[in-house]
C-alpha cells in the first residue's frame, strides 16, 4: 500500500516531529538482491537511474601552472524499457576547475539538467534511484529534500524511490562504467608513457590534463557516453533549503516521495513504511 505521510510542514525555527523512522537490517546481499529485483521488474513507464561519484586523477603536461588536478566525475546511468527492449545511456557530468566540489548543489545541477533533457517528467511515471550512502551529496536532508521537491514540483507528485547500496558494493552498473573509465585512463597514460621514452617524437601527448579533455577523451572512447562539462555551477545559498534534521536520515535504505509525502522503509520490498516530514526552517 502507498504509504500516506503528512505534506511539509513550515516553521519557525524547531523541528517537527514526525515517528522514528524505522531500524534498517543493513544486510549488503539483500540490498544487492532488491537492486537486482527492482531492476528485472522495472515496467516501460519506469525509470531506473543509478548514481556514483568518482574522482579522477589527471596529470597535466610538466611545466604547467598545475602538476595535477582531481576532476569530480558524476556517473549516471539510466535504464528503461521501451518496445519490448531494454535500453540504457551512460551519462557523466564532470566538474570544470570553478566548480569541482562533489556536493548538494552539483547533485541539484545534475537532476535539473536530467529533467530538462531526458523529459523524464513526460516520459516516465516513476524513478527508482540507488546510489551510496555518500554522507556528503545523496543521505543528506538536503538531497531528500531536493527529491521531495521534485516529485511535487517537476514530476507531479509521481513516485522518487531512493534506494541505497551500501558504500563501495561494487555491484551495479555504475560501477562497472566506472571501472571502464579507469581502463580508458591508464591506457592513455601508458600511451603517453610509451612517446617520452621515444627520442623521435617532438610533440608529446601527456594525456588530459583538465575537465575538457577528459570529456573529449570519454566522448571517443565511449561510444555509448555522454558527457557534459560543467564550466559553472551556481552555488548561491539561496539555493539551498533550511532544512531540520531529520531523524535517523543517515540509516535508512529506502526513502519514498510521491503525491506529496514522504515515507522511509528498512527496505525497498518491504510493505510498512514510516511517514517523516521536512521542516523549512524561516527566521522572522
Amino acid at each position: 500500500p502507498q504509504p500516506t505521510p503528512p505534506t511539509v510542514a513550515i516553521e519557525h525555527g524547531g523541528r517537527s516531529g514526525p515517528a522514528p523512522l524505522p531500524t534498517p537490517r543493513g544486510d549488503k546481499k539483500l540490498q544487492r538482491h532488491q537492486y537486482q529485483q527492482c531492476r528485472s521488474r522495472l515496467q516501460p513507464n519506469q525509470l531506473l537511474v543509478l548514481m556514483d561519484f568518482t574522482s579522477v586523477y589527471l596529470t597535466p603536461r610538466i611545466g604547467h601552472s598545475m602538476n595535477s588536478t582531481v576532476v569530480q566525475d558524476c556517473i549516471v546511468v539510466l535504464e528503461w524499457v521501451e518496445s519490448g527492449a531494454r535500453r540504457r545511456i551512460n551519462l557523466d557530468y564532470l566538474c570544470g576547475a570553478d566548480s569541482n566540489n562533489n556536493d548538494y548543489f552539483f547533485v541539484l545541477h545534475v537532476w535539473l539538467k536530467l529533467f530538462r533533457d531526458h523529459q523524464l517528467n513526460e516520459r516516465f511515471t516513476a524513478l527508482h534511484i540507488w546510489t551510496d550512502g555518500g554522507p556528503h551529496h545523496f543521505k543528506t536532508r538536503y538531497c531528500q529534500w531536493m527529491w521531495h521537491w521534485m516529485s511535487t514540483t517537476l514530476f507531479d507528485k509521481k513516485p522518487i524511490i531512493h534506494n541505497f547500496f551500501a558504500s563501495y558494493h561494487g555491484h551495479s552498473l555504475a560501477d562497472s562504467h566506472a571501472a571502464s573509465i579507469k581502463r580508458v585512463l591508464k591506457s592513455q597514460y601508458n600511451t603517453s608513457q610509451l612517446q617520452r621514452f621515444s627520442p623521435t617524437i617532438s610533440a608529446l601527448y601527456w594525456g588530459p590534463g583538465n575537465a575538457a579533455d577528459f570529456a573529449a577523451l570519454l566522448s571517443h572512447a565511449c561510444s555509448d557516453t555522454q558527457v557534459h562539462v560543467f564550466s559553472d555551477i551556481d552555488r548561491d545559498p539561496a539555493l539551498k533549503p533550511h532544512v531540520s534534521h531529520v531523524d535517523a536520515i543517515k540509516s535508512q535504505h529506502c526513502l519514498i516521495y510521491a503525491a506529496g509525502t514522504c515515507a522511509a522503509s528498512i527496505d525497498s520490498v518491504s510493505a510498512s513504511a514510516v511517514s517523516f516530514s521536512f521542516s523549512l526552517i524561516t527566521h522572522k
